[in-house]
């Protein structure tokens, strides 16, 4: 079985708003990333939230995922995704990391990573144009070494940059890999947002 964690637990002052909550066509940000993750028909998510989690837990529905709450948020996304990997299951094949403030990942993107997953990749993640994406994969016998990189906001980026051997790209047809809403300025406009439910 291989997992999807979704860091959730970001303080958003860029945004200066909870970004897991942002409207993105009348859903929660983060909503739309679960259901992504539903339609991709990963078998378990959890959900790892911060000083927000009250609000969260009330505007989505988090009812048939694990959550796991991180007290100190502020030690960054390398905190999040630490606590994430201890609580998945011992037996877990392996991680796919997500991020609330990335709700245009395609369902075929995380399908073409579980794909480089299961003929043996180490550690996989999607392309799109030449720009390294999400969601990453992490095999099970990576992460005792991906957590002793974990510091600060890096995530697991330091351990990839470390072991460019175990990992595999893979090419997608998917802007949304790639793209966060960091800012105001990256939030969809109206039509943008318009074509979206349409294509849905």
């Amino acid at each position: 079985m291989i997992a999807g964690i979704v860091l959730a637990a970001g303080q958003g002052r860029r945004m200066g708003a909870v970004k897991p909550l942002i409207d993105i066509d009348g859903v929660p940000s983060l909503g739309r990333v679960l259901a992504t993750l539903d339609e991709a028909a990963v078998p378990l998510v959890l959900v790892v939230l911060g000083r927000e989690a009250g609000p969260i837990r009330r505007a989505v529905d988090l009812r048939n995922r694990r959550v796991v709450v991180n007290p100190l948020p502020e030690r960054g996304m390398a905190s999040s995704l630490a606590l994430g990997l201890d609580a998945l299951p011992t037996d877990a094949e392996g991680a796919l990391v997500f991020h609330a403030d990335m709700p245009f990942v395609r369902p075929e993107t995380i399908h073409a990573v579980l794909h480089a997953a299961a003929e043996g990749a180490e550690i996989a993640a999607p392309c799109w144009k030449g720009r390294r994406g999400f969601p990453v994969f992490f095999r099970h016998s990576q992460w005792d070494e991906l957590r002793e990189t974990l510091h600060g906001d890096r995530g697991g980026r330091r351990f990839i940059e470390n072991h460019p051997d175990r990992l595999r790209t893979v090419d997608v047809d998917d802007p949304g890999c790639i793209r966060d809403i960091d800012r105001p300025a990256d939030l969809p406009s109206p039509k943008e947002a318009s074509r979206c439910a349409m294509c849905e």
